[in-house]
């Protein structure tokens, strides 16, 4: 072999030697990128369950001034999905509903009254009223009526999701839910019991009737009468207009609210109802009532439907309602009976209430208390090998990201329960870097 031959294989081996150590060092170094990218995002994703996984310990620990033992921004909120159907082929505008929702059957704590809150398919908050409630303690319920109003198309079904959650720190949202359909007479579902106008006492012994302005179910007032029974054997309440009420047919309902003290002594509680001939219809719903709580009433006018009946006919008009209550042993006390909410209206809606479900959503609440927590305090929770920074949405807690280091991110869509209480869809994200 020639000096030039030699010179030429050394120059080739020397040109292929560095090809190899440079594809050799971008390998590593990619290499150990990748595996520093490979270790953050799984140290991101150990942050991320961290922050949105668990409640923390204590899991109250929003409530207390000192850094957690672990941090956890959860909270437990409960889902009742509810399903409204139209059956009667017409189509509802505002139509309010009424649907019974006991939220904690065994007084666990889990539903402060003021979280309670309801969406539609659209994630559309509707104006809500609690009525009729009972609670466990404090302001933690324990069962209650809730009525909203629904448009829906004629033979349509909609689903309707009730929230509600155990944290004491939301705010009440003071509703004001106002009654005005024009399927219903009156058409505001109230002005019958909102003045004693037309209303006249059933036996009793000499009390006269009034408005109570304290115990009622909706708008100013209830009708009222507190009075002793006596030797009459009964005491009631009759709405008799000087007009009768018309436009009504045996296919529209009753819906009325009735109210009674005490069931002690007595017997009977009829609601009876005349049309303009004088047929009445009569039913004794004692056996529905519960002392000292609202009841709600809600019955088809057809004569056949009812206990006591004969050739009554809504369509010639309605003449009187009477409400009353009988005892066939003497009763020395006195007794009261209010009715709120009288009107006649077509075929109701019909509701249908599903078992709760109950799911992890982050505490605005306890965000709140994080971001009071100082970041070098905190990272020694989370550990302080590495620096982090958590967002919800464009709110966010941690350390200034420098975009000069390598960092990586973990995000998923949360729910959040927000301060006053609404509900939200949100995207969860932690980041992190050395």
């Amino acid at each position: 072999m020639s000096y030039v031959d030699f010179a030429v294989a050394i120059s080739f081996f020397l040109f292929f030697f560095a090809v190899v150590l440079m594809f050799s060092t971008n390998y590593f170094s990619n290499l150990s990128i990748l595996t520093k990218t490979s270790e953050f995002r799984s140290v991101s994703e150990n942050v991320f369950t961290l922050f949105f996984e668990s409640k923390g310990v204590p899991e109250d620990w929003d409530e207390y001034s000192i850094t957690p033992v672990k941090v956890g921004l959860m909270e437990d909120l409960y889902i009742v999905p509810i399903l409204v159907r139209e059956t009667n082929g017409s189509d509802r505008t505002d139509e309010p509903v009424t649907g019974h929702v006991i939220f904690d059957g065994d007084c666990q704590n889990k539903s402060w009254n003021t979280t309670v809150r309801i969406y539609d398919e659209d994630w559309d908050e509707l104006i809500l009223e609690l009525s009729n409630t009972t609670k466990c303690t404090s302001q933690f319920l324990n069962q209650s009526d809730i009525t909203w109003e629904v448009n829906i198309s004629a033979n349509q079904a909609k689903k309707y999701y009730l929230y509600y959650s155990p944290d004491d720190n939301i705010t009440d949202p003071s509703y004001t839910l106002s009654y005005n359909t024009s399927s219903w007479k009156p058409s505001d579902g109230d002005a019958w019991t909102e003045t004693t106008t037309d209303w006249t006492r059933v036996g009793g012994v000499s009390q006269s009737v009034t408005n109570d302005t304290t115990n009622k179910i909706k708008g100013n007032s209830s009708i009222n009468i507190t009075d002793n029974i006596g030797s009459s054997s009964n005491l009631g309440l009759k709405y008799d207009p000087s007009s009768s009420m018309t436009d009504i047919t045996n296919d529209w309902y009753i819906d009325v609210w009735l109210y009674l003290d005490s069931k002690a002594d007595l017997n009977n509680f009829y609601v009876n109802i005349s049309d303009s001939n004088g047929n009445p219809i009569q039913t004794d719903i004692f056996s529905n009532i519960t002392s000292a709580t609202w009841y709600h009433f809600d019955k088809l006018l057809d004569p056949n439907q009812w206990t006591e009946s004969g050739t009554f006919d809504a369509s010639n008009g309605i003449d009187k309602i009477i409400f009353y209550v009988v005892n066939t042993t003497s009763v020395s006390t006195t007794r009261t009976l209010k009715v709120d909410g009288l009107h006649f209206k077509k075929k109701p809606l019909t509701v249908k209430i599903f078992p709760e479900e109950q799911i992890n959503a982050i505490s605005s609440s306890k965000f709140d208390a994080l971001k009071s927590i100082s970041y070098s305090e905190l990272k020694k929770t989370v550990g302080e090998e590495y620096k982090f920074r958590v967002k919800i949405n464009e709110d966010s807690y941690g350390g200034n990201i420098n975009q000069s280091v390598n960092v990586a991110c973990h995000e998923s869509s949360e729910i959040l329960q927000n301060s006053n209480g609404t509900i939200s869809k949100v995207t969860a994200k932690t980041c992190v870097w050395k």
